[in-house]
């Protein structure tokens, strides 16, 4: 994972890519498109409404660590990207024609991303120092029906031609009005800091919505372009975000979450949230669920910070199929590592959560383990 390459290399990495091409031109909006790779194969496989559509060869990291497993986003789509000082389209530039960035741990896509190569017979291999390389002229196929926005599944698993990531990733669908609140706000490309930015708007201007990301707001722009504002800078003012009442509980899935007043990134703090801890859950608009605390009080926790808990019984027990194994302390890909079991361990399945087994360790404590990784 991220935090197993040293800061210096990626300090260096960030310090020299550089971009050296004009913003992706104007594409057909699509929320239909879901890309998944298998570490364990080699193999990208690009979905359509659900159904694989084509596979392609990939070369991925070369140890399993260097390369992040979850899911993640398209955030920025770059054309002959410079690297190392080495400007884009030379025959020496490792990158090849494009650079499709992932925001991996909230990063703005210049570390980790799917991109082209100069070594082509380093496909199929693990080659890589954490990115996943195709052939040019695949990477240009690809880059030409994905839109900035679309979720990247990644793991060292089993593929069984459905897409099984982390369904809360990625461009939902949503309707309404959105207002800019910022005096001049940067519009963007894609969802991230580090996307293009198209255009700024000023305060009071309106736009038709037409998608969420986490905390981005998808925007058709008055030419028909399909861009994205940030929510702290623009706010829903007619449809679509209307809380509906809910029952169950949601668990924190970061290591410490922000518990807020009120259904927005602006709304005071008014409490702290740590990995596991669970809450009632009274309401959902798509993007806050709205929670009772201890004191009765009601309070809010982004969908990006929190999962509700669909727990059930099914006891019995499970058996890692990948080289090694996480156990976490929740279930999420960015909880807390308990500790790493490898391949062929039998564990004690108490019960699932979402994409996650839920399992009782020898110590009698009750952790988790992502279902692709076992069977």
């Amino acid at each position: 994972m991220m935090r197993n390459i040293s800061i210096a290399f990626l300090a260096f990495l960030l310090s020299f890519m550089t971009i050296f091409a004009s913003p992706p031109t104007t594409e057909a909006a699509s929320s239909t498109y879901q890309i998944e790779i298998n570490k364990n194969t080699n193999k990208l496989y690009l979905y359509y409404n659900g159904k694989v559509q084509k596979v392609y060869p990939v070369a991925t990291g070369r140890s399993n660590s260097l390369t992040p497993e979850g899911t993640f986003s398209i955030v920025v789509k770059i054309s002959k990207p410079g690297w190392k000082g080495i400007p884009g389209g030379r025959a020496d530039n490792p990158l090849g024609d494009w650079w499709l960035g992932l925001s991996v741990n909230g990063d703005k896509g210049r570390t980790y991303g799917i991109h082209g190569t100069n070594n082509p017979s380093s496909i199929g291999k693990h080659a890589s120092s954490g990115c996943v390389r195709m052939h040019n002229s695949h990477v240009n196929e690809l880059r030409k029906r994905v839109k900035e926005g679309t979720p990247v599944w990644i793991h060292s698993g089993t593929s069984n031609n459905r897409w099984r990531g982390n369904t809360s990733s990625g461009v939902k669908a949503a309707s309404g009005t959105v207002q800019i609140t910022g005096s001049r706000v940067n519009i963007r490309s894609g969802p991230s800091l580090g996307a293009f930015i198209i255009t700024q708007a000023k305060k009071g201007q309106k736009f038709t919505r037409t998608g969420k990301a986490g905390i981005w707001h998808r925007i058709k722009l008055s030419n028909g372009r399909t861009a994205y504002v940030h929510g702290d800078y623009a706010r829903v003012v007619s449809g679509g975000d209307s809380f509906r009442s809910t029952s169950g509980t949601v668990a924190i899935s970061v290591r410490v979450a922000n518990i807020r007043s009120g259904p927005s990134l602006s709304s005071s703090i008014i409490g702290k949230g740590r990995s596991g801890n669970t809450y009632t859950l009274t309401g959902d608009n798509g993007s806050w669920y709205r929670i009772k605390l201890n004191n009765h009080k009601t309070a809010y926790l982004h969908h990006s910070v929190a999962r509700k808990k669909t727990t059930t019984s099914s006891n019995g027990t499970i058996q890692v199929n990948v080289s090694l194994a996480n156990i976490r302390s929740a279930p999420s890909l960015s909880a807390t590592i308990l500790q790493r079991v490898p391949r062929g361990m039998v564990l004690n399945k108490v019960g699932t959560s979402g994409q996650f087994y839920q399992i009782r360790l020898r110590s009698g404590k009750i952790a988790y383990i992502h279902k692709s990784i076992v069977r």
